[in-house]
Parts: C-alpha cells; structure tokens; sequence
C-alpha cells in the first residue's frame, strides 16, 4: 500500500487484477483508465500473470494549473475528492488511440527532446478533457449487472470465443432465454452478435499484424463457414477481409512514423466490453 505526492494516471493494457484503494476493492482489466491522486492510498493484488499498466505522472503544479486554466466550470472537485479515483472503461478503439499516444511520448522524449515537455501537457490536457468530461454522461439504462460483465470479460479468451454460444451459455449458469434478455437490455445485442463482434476484432488484429491465409483466421476464430466470415466482417466493418488487410498501412495496425523513425506498437491482448463499445462497433 502507497499514496503518491504526484497525481497518476494508468491505463491497464493487458490482464486484470484488483485494485486495493482508500479501504476498497475494485476490479481493473484491460482498457481501464484511472486518474490517482496524492491522498489516495492504493495497490494493486491478484494480478493475473499478465497484467500491466502504462502510467504517467503528473506533478500537484500541473494539475492545479490546468484546472485553472479550465475553470470552475470544469467542477475539479469530483475528480480530485470523490472516494474512490475517477475511473473509466475504454472501448477497444480508444484503448488502442491511447497506447499510440502514449508511445508517441516516448519517442518524442527520445528523439525531439525540446518538444517533449509541450507533447506531454498537451497529452494530460486531451486525457482529461476526452476522458473525464465536463459534465459526466447520465446513463439511459440500467447499470450492467455483474455476472453480465464478468461472462463478457470471460468471452475475450481464444478458448471461449471461439467455441461460442455453447460455451457462453455454460460460463453465464442461466438460461439460454434469460442471457439473451439481458444481452439486449444492458449491451444492445444478441448473444450471437456479441460473440462474433469478438472474433471479428480478434480477426481484424490477425489480418493487420499477420500474412496467415483468411481462410485460415476464418477457421481460427471459430467461423465455420467462410461465406458467413465475409458477410459479418463487412457488416461491422464496412470492408471485405481482403479489402481490410491491403489497407491495413491506414488502419489500426499500430504502426506510426515520425520523419523517417517506424514503429510498430504491440496490439492489446485483451479487449474491453461494455455497452458503449458494442454501440460503437455497430457504427
């Protein structure tokens, strides 16, 4: 257990573990996003083997500057004296826009020495006013229910995704009615849509990052038919598989350049679900 004279903020991009803060036990897994403060006294405990976090440290100045720059309107208070950290919970997009701009402050600390400091307060202020907003979004539903969210955390697995419904409906304990219904309440889709939206985002990493033949990626996902493999890739993307691949140079396959420097950034193993995400996938 620890606290901080500097305020933290950590994206978790891989496994899953408890966060222990101020007398509290909260669950982090990938694509949470939280905003420590000096008081808070924290740690992390039952890490799976692969979690990791990428944090920033923020000096008291800075913070203090910035919400005065930003005003009273900007409401600090809740960020900075709520009981538990400000915490927020990425879709795979936004996970992925923030680990390149994470990256994107290392090189610039590496490389553009001079421009360093400026990239990383214009970072803390996008990270907080993208991420901690104004005013915070009042939810139209009921919240997700905990078994809801833990089967959805538990589908992310290669071994269950690609098995699918039946391994699904096994993992929930409950009727295979009764998880639909609460699959189109609290996520917007059908058990069905959100298994495959899984193997397609787990398909779309493959054909960015691998030569692996798509019939093959197909087959690996637990598509059996590769005729139904094109038609749900182009519903959620737009694109045909092929189409996707050939442009993956502008697409998020993490690979970036300044000046004539590449590099390619690792893909997260693991991508959050929630409500807002599967919204945004079906856009």
């Amino acid at each position: 257990m620890h606290s901080h004279d500097f305020y933290e903020i950590f994206l978790v991009d891989r496994g899953n573990a408890i966060h222990q803060v101020n007398n509290l036990r909260l669950p982090l897994y990938a694509g949470c996003l939280c905003f420590v403060r000096p008081d808070d006294v924290h740690c992390y405990v039952e890490a799976s083997e692969d979690f990791r976090i990428i944090n920033i440290i923020i000096p008291e100045q800075i913070i203090s500057n910035l919400f005065a720059f930003l005003g009273s309107n900007y409401d600090a208070e809740r960020l900075c004296h709520s009981q538990t950290p400000p915490c927020v919970s990425l879709d795979y997009r936004d996970l992925s826009s923030l680990i390149r701009d994470f990256e994107q402050l290392i090189l610039y600390k590496k490389i553009l020495k001079e421009k360093s400091d400026t990239m990383y307060r214009i970072a803390i202020f996008n990270l907080l006013t993208k991420y901690f907003p104004l005013q915070q979004v009042q939810k139209t539903s009921a919240s997700i229910p905990q078994w809801l969210k833990l089967l959805s955390l538990q589908m992310l697995t290669k071994e269950n995704f690609t098995k699918g419904l039946p391994t699904l409906y096994k993992l929930s304990g409950k009727s295979p009615e009764y998880v639909s219904r609460a699959c189109k309440k609290y996520l917007g889709k059908t058990p069905s849509q959100l298994v495959n939206g899984i193997r397609l985002e787990h398909a779309a990493m493959l054909l960015v990052t691998t030569d692996i033949p798509i019939i093959e990626i197909s087959q690996d996902c637990g598509f059996e038919s590769l005729s139904y493999f094109y038609h749900r890739f182009r519903e959620q993307y737009c694109t045909t598989p092929s189409e996707f691949r050939k442009d993956k140079t502008n697409s998020d396959s993490m690979v970036y350049r300044m000046g004539d420097l590449s590099i390619k950034a690792e893909i997260p193993a693991a991508i959050p679900i929630n409500a807002n995400a599967l919204k945004k996938s079906r856009r």
